[in-house]
């Protein structure tokens, strides 16, 4: 007798072996030899096919696969069913078998690792092909950020791509201006056949790999994925080392911002070597729209220096922000003279010590401003921050720095 399957188990396992999983491919192998299934199976099973085990969560739904099949002597003379051409796939008649079970059924094949094994589970669970590309455009980000593009199912009960805190619409948008026109940033994003989101990382090009006594090396990284399914984090690892990515995180995390593996030679490294890496991205003032900061798992320092902003992955001076708060918001940690542009830590002026006696007199009523005061936006600031009515490009700086907090 052949072995039957249904035509779901040889869709899901397809898909598995097209997304990488060898058990997948080397069962279709199996399956696919015109021989009896006593040669190929242990025991008396011939009949598969795949059932989903589904438990909802607020918004997906968490599957997993169960193979049944029937192990029933279906000519023995006391079976019900004798005869019936349908017999094996009722309900009565089959046996429900977990899928490292299933594996072990096969009497040709190798012994697997337990990550062959997991990896397999993990594939099985969607049916779907899944496709990984670089984008760059700002709807790009904002699709793959906004949680009304996410798929509806995942094979765990923790999904991070469903619990991103940037998933809503509106801080979805303000991350796709960060990440596009403030940082020049790139992301990875995985999708199944009908363009549902199944993961997403954010790749950093352009960084500087800080080496102390040794001159700076060009690099890039893929950073934290966010996924709904675990195989997919081995598939977007593999994208973005053919791509040509020098580091990945070795840790999947927000807590590890220096540890990286290398996808690709580079300096000393060798591929897979680890290593801490000091990272920085020089950004420029003035070229982003919206209001706010997105939660940034590894670029969580935000520093001045000179015309230019800096995202580090370490702390490196003059820093004015904290870039992990789920608010959408950076968090203040120093403050930005709007005459000057330098960092100081004086929460109770907007002025550095040196610019305040140059916008203010001390008089017996207290201080005063010197000059009038001019209207520009609503608002109203002392003149010696405008010429011809225009405001100096310091100011200007400082107003657009300020659009990255929630005042």
């Amino acid at each position: 007798m052949k072995i039957s399957i249904s035509p779901e188990m040889k869709s899901r396992l397809q898909n598995a072996a097209a997304n990488g999983s060898v058990v997948a491919e080397d069962i279709l192998s199996e399956l696919g030899k015109n021989r009896d299934a006593s040669e190929i199976i242990r025991g008396t099973y011939n009949y598969f096919t795949t059932k989903r085990i589904k438990a909802n969560h607020d918004s997906y739904h968490k599957i997993r696969i169960m193979f049944t099949a029937c192990a029933k002597n279906l000519e023995h003379e006391n079976f019900p069913d004798k005869g019936n051409p349908s017999a094996p796939w009722f309900k009565e008649n089959r046996t429900d078998i977990d899928p490292s079970t299933f594996v072990g059924l096969f009497r040709n094949l190798p012994e697997y690792d337990s990550e062959e094994i997991k990896y397999f589970i993990s594939t099985i669970t969607l049916d779907s092909r899944v496709t990984i590309r670089i984008y760059s455009g700002m709807k790009d980000f904002y699709e793959a950020y906004c949680e009304d593009n996410y798929t509806i199912t995942t094979d765990n009960d923790v999904s991070t791509l469903h619990s991103s805190c940037m998933r809503t619409e509106e801080k979805a948008r303000n991350a796709a201006d960060f990440y596009r026109n403030f940082a020049g940033a790139k992301i990875l994003v995985a999708k199944d056949k009908d363009s549902n989101i199944l993961g997403r990382a954010i790749i950093w090009e352009g960084l500087r790999w800080h080496r102390e006594y040794e001159e700076d090396v060009d690099v890039s990284l893929m950073d934290r994925i966010y996924t709904s399914h675990t195989f997919v984090i081995d598939m977007m690892r593999d994208a973005a080392k053919k791509a040509g990515i020098t580091f990945r995180k070795k840790y999947n995390d927000f807590s590890h911002q220096r540890e990286v593996v290398a996808l690709n030679p580079i300096a000393e490294l060798e591929e897979d070597d680890e290593t801490s890496a000091d990272l920085v991205l020089d950004v420029p003032v003035g070229q982003w729209h919206k209001r706010g900061v997105p939660y940034l798992d590894t670029f969580i320092n935000l520093t001045v220096n000179g015309e230019c902003l800096e995202l580090s992955n370490y702390y490196i001076g003059n820093q004015i922000a904290d870039c992990q708060s789920t608010s959408g918001y950076a968090t203040r940690t120093a403050y930005v003279c709007p005459c000057c542009n330098r960092v100081h830590n004086d929460s109770y002026n907007k002025f550095c010590g040196q610019c305040i006696s140059e916008i203010y007199t001390e008089t017996i009523f207290g201080r005063v401003l010197n000059g009038h005061p001019v209207p520009y936006k609503g608002e109203q600031y002392p003149s010696s921050l405008f010429k011809r009515g225009k405001p100096i490009p310091q100011l200007k700086r400082y107003l657009q720095i300020e659009r990255l907090f929630n005042n």
